[in-house]
């Protein structure tokens, strides 16, 4: 599976989102309810279902800013290595990478729009929340927070 993402992503990076989004911008996709926990406090956000190859493929592509409490959660199982860049994605996002149990293993903050720059981690991820960029920040999320999965 994790040789399929790397092809997957190096297919990407060569023919560009013609070939990797084709409806792009991609239109909205089912909707889901996670939680986030951190620290004391508990956050909710009202997020789109990137499911498929191609959902996951297009993500955020040509989107406007998120609003407050929104995000797209990527199904990355099952678990692998996980990396994303921001090719014609033209807001900042954050991102939070959790494992199987739903725990933060890591973040990415402010990613640039545009940027072909690769953002990730080697370590199993069984999911990605993008939100909008100064989230991590604001909310003072941290690696070992829990995510609450909608398929849990």
């Amino acid at each position: 599976m994790q040789i399929l993402v790397i092809l997957l992503f190096l297919f990407c990076l060569a023919f560009g989102r013609a070939y990797a989004c084709p409806q792009y911008p991609q239109p909205a996709l089912e909707m889901g309810k996670v939680t986030l926990s951190s620290g004391n406090s508990s956050h909710q956000f009202l997020v789109e279902l990137a499911k498929t190859d191609q959902q996951r493929a297009c993500g955020l592509m040509g989107r406007p800013r998120l609003a407050d409490g929104r995000g797209m959660l990527f199904d990355m199982r099952p678990a692998g290595p996980a990396y994303f860049w921001m090719e014609n994605t033209p807001e900042p996002l954050d991102m939070v990478f959790v494992d199987a149990e739903g725990k933060i293993i890591h973040l990415e903050r402010n990613a640039v729009p545009y940027s072909r720059r690769k953002r990730g981690t080697d370590r199993p991820v069984s999911a990605v929340l993008e939100l909008a960029a100064g989230t991590i920040e604001q909310l003072k999320i941290h690696v070992g927070d829990q995510l609450t999965l909608p398929w849990k």
